[in-house]
């Protein structure tokens, strides 16, 4: 027993070599090929918070409503490095720690380096290319799953520890997330990993972390400042997200009972918060309540979430882990399955179909079941699946790095189109700013950080937004637009008719473009509500 022990050291340390080498070369392979990208604007808009700059001031806490406050602290207090700011770095980090962890995870688990190598490609190829928070929270709660499930074989404290970690972190990222990947793993695992008294002090330790994470986080929100957000979120949330405007507009004539027409209820739906009579929480709550008492079949995206299992994005995945689950059934993997199939369709039946970077990692967890379960990947079974797994992981890598240089190309002539673009106060709505091409991964040019971008979005009403500090003055969007100069304003075409329809129902007048001649490259336009 004694002779073993210096020998397991040894492969411990040589698969903690292999974990972090075998993360940092796949990063740096297909970071060598095509540069990262922010797959939404969500993440652009987090580091602006958390750094001060675009649509947010300077120097406000780094509230970031999608992730928890002390994230945002943790990424502030990480140092600019080459023009690669705090808020990059931490993504970049939990990316390669959760990597590491899985394929650490997958070697002491008895996974021979390359088909751990497979499988770590195959679920982190796309979030190394189009990192976004949701991902990487499901990434990190996959990663702690398997350090723990290593934990359970061979009992070395330390890998409880950094799965206690990995998990706090995926909670502080995206709470919602780390929920839906516990949720499908749970069925994969058995009761007497719970046994030892560390394992049950590690989970009294994790819960106790993220009461007080919570507690911490909505503790800085109850604050006078971010009272007009509050009061507004849970209902204009209804609205952007969950679609209960598809009823509204069936159903027209409960928007008119509370004074709305269907272009107000569209502007809501587009983040049109500007004007406090449409964006009115009490009046929304009402109109809301009102339409809810409709059939809930108009609420209905079921459809949509199943389909998206077919997205190029998830093809793969999905291929692999019904594979795993056909070579190797058993009454835990038929659960978890059926535990992601009807978490997805709740979302559907709430009005969030489709959202494939919340399937991604618990479909990921899926495909890797077999693995963490301690299958031994032997036989005719284990060279199918092998096999499978290999190309899979091959097709899934082209797809992602086609899809990345076509965003490639497209970026940089979004950068191009917006050269001159001034420093002072400019409305964006919509799509109509290119948020991922001009704020990268790695760092933005130093004039598109002083740029104050008065955002329509989910943080117009913070109290750290340009839009909000705006308004303090006396410049908000509304009191321009009905001024002589106009407003500046950069917008899709759906959202200048949205607005042209405003014009004429609350301010009898018709949309005007002040500067017609004016281009992007130099300064954008100029609207007003015109009388004529």
């Amino acid at each position: 027993m004694a002779s073993s022990r210096p020998e397991s050291r040894r492969s411990e340390h040589v698969d903690l070599a292999l974990g972090l080498a075998l993360a940092a070369a796949l990063m740096g392979v297909l970071w060598s090929l095509c540069a990262p990208r922010w797959e939404t604007n969500d993440d652009v808009a987090m580091s602006m918070i958390v750094h001060g700059y675009g649509i947010a001031a300077p120097g406000a806490a780094p509230q970031l409503m999608f992730s928890n406050l002390l994230w945002g602290y943790l990424a502030r207090s990480i140092p600019t490095v080459g023009g690669l700011l705090g808020y990059s770095i931490a993504t970049i980090a939990v990316i390669f720690l959760a990597c590491a962890g899985l394929l650490y995870g997958l070697r002491r688990l008895g996974i021979d380096a390359w088909t751990s190598l497979a499988a770590a490609a195959l679920v982190f190829a796309r979030p190394i290319l189009f990192p976004q928070f949701t991902l990487n929270a499901g990434l990190l709660a996959i990663a702690a799953l398997a350090l723990w499930l290593a934990f359970a074989v061979d009992g070395r404290r330390w890998l409880l520890a950094a799965a206690v970690l990995l998990a706090f972190a995926s909670f502080l990222i995206r709470s919602q997330e780390f929920m839906l990947v516990l949720a499908v793993a749970l069925p994969l695992l058995s009761w007497r990993m719970l046994r030892p008294g560390a394992a049950r002090l590690a989970i009294v330790v994790v819960m106790c972390a993220i009461g007080a994470a919570v507690w911490i986080d909505e503790a800085s929100y109850r604050v006078e400042a971010w009272q007009p957000f509050n009061a507004l979120n849970p209902a204009r949330a209804r609205l952007t997200d969950f679609h209960a405007g598809d009823s509204l507009r069936e159903h027209p004539e409960i928007a008119a009972r509370h004074g709305y027409s269907l272009n107000d209820v569209e502007l809501v739906e587009q983040w049109f918060f500007v004007d406090p009579k449409i964006a009115d929480p009490a009046r929304l709550k009402a109109l809301l309540a009102d339409a809810s008492e409709r059939p809930a079949h108009d609420r209905f995206h079921v459809d949509a979430s199943m389909q998206a299992l077919g997205h190029g994005a998830l093809r793969m995945l999905v291929l692999v882990a019904v594979l795993g689950t056909v070579l190797w059934p058993s009454r835990r993997m038929l659960l978890a399955w059926a535990v992601f199939l009807a978490a997805i369709v709740a979302i559907g039946f709430f009005g969030r179909p489709g959202i494939i970077r919340v399937y991604l990692p618990a479909v990921g967890l899926l495909a890797l079941a077999p693995m963490l379960r301690g299958v031994r990947l032997q036989g005719v079974r284990g060279r199918v699946f092998s096999t499978a797994l290999a190309l899979a992981t091959v097709a899934n890598a082209v797809q992602v790095l086609d899809e990345s240089r076509a965003t490639r190309t497209a970026d940089a002539a979004a950068r191009s189109q917006i050269a001159g673009f001034p420093t002072d106060p400019v409305v964006i709505w919509g799509v109509g700013f290119p948020f991922e091409a001009v704020y990268r991964v790695f760092g933005a040019s130093q004039e598109a950080m002083h740029y104050q971008l008065y955002g329509l979005g989910v943080s117009t009403l913070a109290p750290f937004s340009v839009a909000s500090a705006e308004e303090r003055r006396g410049r908000g969007m509304v009191a321009r637009l009905l001024s002589t100069e106009g407003v500046p304003l950069l917008a899709t075409d759906k959202s200048l008719r949205l607005l042209g329809d405003y014009c004429r129902e609350h301010h009898r007048s018709e949309l005007q473009r002040v500067d017609r001649e004016v281009q992007l490259g130099s300064q954008p336009p100029h609207y007003r509500c015109a009388v004529q």
